[in-house]
């Protein structure tokens, strides 16, 4: 009796599970595999070295930039990196990079199931999380761009709807932690996702908790708030010290969204699947279709608004939401949308206005599961069948690199030419203010421009250098790191001034006559440091909040 009841209870999982392995089966193989944004080895490379050097949060990394360091991740989503560069202790890091887009595929099936599941049903949860998972973008995201930021954004954006939803049933201090740590682990996952899915998170959460009491939404608002503040740490610098870095680098040329609007062939009739680019025009080498049967649902969606009965006025308002949410994601993408783009300044941080179709596939996948929770019971199992069997026959071919490179270490992937491409791929995204790009690999030891020194016993981690020098005559010397807020350096314990004024906008300094120990330091700006002080104030309230409520109830 017990086993059927486990049974019962876990067998929408194994089928998560099936859905799983038919999308990741190449993650297990021995190796690695080609996609576009190959930096994800690096980054977790680049991320366990500040925890190694206790820089954390991590901001500098000292290897990219083409050896010369830059603050990536006082810029770049941070998550995803964390668990890389923990997980590589364990896996090494090719095995790590694999591990975790691996969680970002079986995640989004996940949560998608947990949220839809408390909205409509255990079927409906499961068409949901097949259309979620199956969804040709998000073979795109994985196999084709490598978007592991992006990608782990979507999975976890369903779980925050999923604790907001337990929320309103239950006001219960662990849906409380759970909406508050989803809220912080999606903002920290990938900053365009934040911009495009925050109206679908004010909207939908406006139409669930219209007309409820004024201490409920109390607890939302403090909740979410709080998931702010656990990420102020990334979030306020990476907006607030835009202008220590060349943004615009960001949206020039290739990256302008001028040139990468779609067409109404490519999302809805184009099956052809490409590993290239996204081009000017219409000459893309890659895929962005919604998807079938996606879209289909969405039009048999509207017809299911007609047999909902009107006690649940709610749910016909939230499936109206969707839809208008789905519809003007579309539209988003099409080049007849260009006026809100060229109006909205923050949207050419987007970049590719075809990443709406993020927004898409998430609605799209809700709307599905309305048009199943609309059908009659006795029709229910037999369409969720068919419409989870056409969703894995139609695009699970998607889900493969075009390339595989077995038996790939990390002693290869981190050294050689491998190495070197790593190092001065996308080396323009976060220069610092006053830096040019170099056009050759950062030298292993300080220059000595001007002057007369020997340089001894370099080292350069991830927040400090020294070394040691003799100076005969009087000399400038050039560290070979990029100058960013704020390096600061000490020569024999005592801080002097140093400059950037030089050729490529690297730390420069002059040392008079005699022996030095020079040491670099990076430090935290007064912004970072007001942010790093609210995440950890958030850390002690989310810990402390529950046991100062338990001793109370203790108490009484």
């Amino acid at each position: 009796m017990e086993r059927n009841k486990l049974i019962f209870k876990f067998w929408p999982f194994a089928i998560l599970f099936f859905f799983t392995i038919l999308i990741a089966w190449p993650l297990f193989l021995p190796g690695y595999f080609s996609h576009h944004d190959d930096l994800q080895v690096m980054r977790i490379f680049e991320m366990r070295k500040c925890i190694e050097d206790l820089q954390i949060p991590c901001r500098w990394v000292p290897d990219m930039g083409y050896g010369n360091g830059y603050p990536l991740f006082n810029y770049y989503s941070v998550f995803p990196y964390y668990i890389g560069a923990t997980a590589s202790y364990l896996v090494g890091f090719v095995g790590s990079a694999k591990l975790i887009f691996f969680l970002a595929v079986s995640f989004a099936g996940i949560s998608m199931y947990f949220f839809v599941r408390e909205l409509f049903g255990t079927y409906p949860a499961l068409t949901a999380s097949a259309l979620y998972m199956f969804a040709p973008y998000r073979a795109l995201d994985i196999y084709v761009r490598g978007a592991i930021a992006e990608s782990f954004s979507i999975a976890i954006i369903p779980l925050v709807f999923f604790f907001a939803l337990k929320l309103i049933k239950h006001d219960q201090q662990r849906f409380r932690i759970g909406l508050t740590l989803s809220f912080a682990a999606f903002l920290l996952s990938h900053n365009i996702m934040i911009i495009l899915f925050l109206p679908v998170i004010i909207s939908i959460l406006f139409i669930w908790y219209w007309k409820k009491n004024f201490k409920t939404i109390k607890t939302l608002v403090i909740s979410l708030f709080l998931g702010f503040c656990l990420s102020a740490f990334f979030i306020v610098p990476a907006y607030m010290e835009q202008n220590l870095v060349q943004i615009d680098n960001l949206v020039r040329f290739s990256l302008d969204f001028r040139g990468h609007f779609i067409n109404l062939y490519q999302l809805f009739l184009d099956r052809s699947w490409g590993y290239g680019v996204s081009s000017t025009g219409t000459a893309d080498t890659m895929s962005f279709q919604i998807g079938w049967p996606h879209y289909f649902l969405v039009i048999a969606s509207v017809f299911s608004l007609l047999v909902i009965k009107r006690k649940e006025r709610k749910l016909i308002m939230f499936n109206l939401v969707l839809l208008a949410a789905f519809v003007f994601s579309l539209f988003m993408t099409h080049v007849r949308s260009a006026f809100i783009w060229e109006q909205i300044g923050i949207l050419r941080f987007v970049q590719f206005p075809w990443r709406f179709l993020s927004v898409a596939i998430f609605t799209a996948s809700l709307l599905g599961a309305f048009f199943v929770y609309s059908l009659k019971e006795s029709f229910v199992k037999i369409t969720v069948a068919l419409l989870i069997l056409s969703a894995i026959i139609l695009n699970v071919s998607y889900f493969k690199p075009q390339q595989f490179i077995f038996n790939l270490t990390d002693e290869e992937k981190l050294s050689g030419q491998l190495w070197e491409t790593q190092q001065k791929a996308a080396i323009l995204d976060y220069l610092p203010v006053g830096a040019l790009e170099p056009r050759e690999s950062a030298p292993l030891k300080p220059a000595i421009l001007a002057g007369d020194a020997v340089i001894k016993n370099f080292q350069n981690r991830s927040n400090s250098w020294h070394f040691q020098a003799n100076v005969t005559d009087s000399a400038i010397v050039e560290v070979p790191i990029f100058d960013f807020p704020n390096w600061q350096v000490f020569a024999n314990g005592k801080k002097i001034n140093h400059s950037n004024k030089n050729y490529l906008g690297r730390i420069s300094f002059t040392l008079p006559s005699g022996e030095y120990f020079v040491v670099g330091k990076f430090n935290n700006t007064l912004v970072r440091t007001v942010s790093n002080t609210i995440s950890l104030i958030s850390i002690f309230i989310l810990i402390g909040r529950p046991l100062y409520e338990k001793s109370r109830r203790n108490n009484k």
